[in-house]
């Protein structure tokens, strides 16, 4: 395991996070958001970096200011599986941190990132004073439930193209700014992080990719990906090839 330093509180104009900006912190007593930045924490990961580890004690809540953030499961087997890659204003970790339990998943940079986090305590406390708060947790943990049951109906109902195919949509719908020519996915990710991503062997994506590609559904470029047909690439997503 990754040997893990304790964060730095945050500070004056360090802070990373805009919490205000957040769903979770949506309409909340400004006086509350104030009390929880000034007890928030910084830390910032390199490249490759574990924040925690499957197993591991749960006591924060964290938010990604700048960079990029794996979260990973081990199969049965022992490889590893990724769940999700969240980027910049990305809240993470919360059900570890309300619960006490231990991590479920773990959790690395996939490149430098800045991170605030927010200890059980110092949110708790929010809880206890603001209770628009207790609602965004509400509907914070919904959106996770539903997010969950979705990555599992891909894991066991959908095949390898529906599986890719509801990742692009994903990476152009959020990640995604519109050019001349399609949809650019500003997110970039190797080949096996998209194929860890699908659950997909890398030979197995790169097929699916050019033959897209091919078909005219998305071009590839030094690493990049364009969306040419976000209407098609959505059909595969809910019925298949």
């Amino acid at each position: 395991m990754a040997d893990v330093q304790p964060p730095k509180p945050a500070t004056g104009a360090d802070k990373s996070a805009h919490l205000e900006a957040l769903d979770i912190f949506k309409a909340i007593d400004p006086a509350t958001v104030d009390q929880i930045a000034r007890r928030a924490q910084n830390r910032t990961l390199e490249k490759g970096e574990l924040l925690f580890n499957v197993g591991d004690t749960s006591d924060a809540l964290y938010v990604i200011a700048e960079g990029r953030v794996r979260i990973w499961t081990v199969s049965a087997a022992g490889a590893e599986v990724t769940l999700n890659v969240l980027t910049s204003g990305a809240v993470f970790g919360e059900i570890g941190m309300l619960d006490g339990g231990v991590r479920t998943a773990g959790a690395s940079a996939m490149l430098r990132t800045r991170l605030t986090s927010i200890a059980r305590r110092t949110f708790y406390d929010a809880l206890d004073r603001d209770p628009q708060l207790v609602r965004n947790v509400i509907d914070l943990l919904c959106g996770r439930l539903r997010w969950t049951s979705a990555r599992m109906e891909d894991a066991t109902l959908r095949q390898a193209p529906q599986r890719l195919a509801r990742i692009l949509g994903h990476l152009a719908r959020d990640h995604g700014k519109a050019t001349t020519g399609g949809i650019e996915v500003v997110l970039k990710l190797t080949q096996s992080e998209m194929a860890q991503w699908t659950a997909m062997s890398r030979e197995g994506l790169n097929k699916l990719l050019n033959r897209w590609s091919e078909e005219r559904l998305l071009s590839q470029d030094r690493g990049g990906l364009i969306v040419h047909d976000l209407d098609r690439i959505d059909e595969i997503a809910e019925f298949g090839e």
